[in-house]
């Protein structure tokens, strides 16, 4: 039980990791709404979080070959840069209507994601107590 609920913390700070870099990229974006050329930068860490989730601890996987296919498993969160589009003149391609909703829902996740958390160790916390 120790194991998996720690486990689960890891879990939710590296998602905590991931959204303070979405938060970080779409600030950037934000500032830059004006800036000519600036080119919108995405976060897609929910991807490398679902491959975490879905990653089996107990199965690990050797490449032995140059030739073998790798592992699904990543923990790289990347930044990446949407440079295909521009919706004005001067190339520029941030539109600020969505890096601000797509920064009240980071927000959102971000803070769910710290309630989870504060939870866990509440429920750590409870269960040491009661084991003393």
């Amino acid at each position: 039980m120790l194991k998996n609920s720690f486990q689960k913390i890891d879990l939710m700070g590296k998602a905590l990791s991931g959204s303070w870099q979405k938060n970080s990229a779409i600030s950037n974006n934000i500032a830059n709404v004006n800036t000519p050329g600036y080119k919108r930068q995405t976060v897609n860490f929910e991807e490398v979080l679902k491959n975490q989730m879905n990653y089996n601890q107990s199965v690990t996987m050797t490449k032995t070959n140059p030739k073998h296919i790798a592992s699904a498993y990543t923990e790289d969160i990347t930044a990446e840069t949407i440079s295909d589009t521009s919706y004005r003149v001067d190339g520029n391609n941030v539109d600020i209507d969505v890096e601000n909703a797509e920064m009240a829902k980071n927000t959102i996740y971000y803070n769910t994601v710290v309630n989870e958390v504060n939870g866990q160790f509440s429920r750590l916390k409870t269960a040491f107590r009661i084991n003393k």
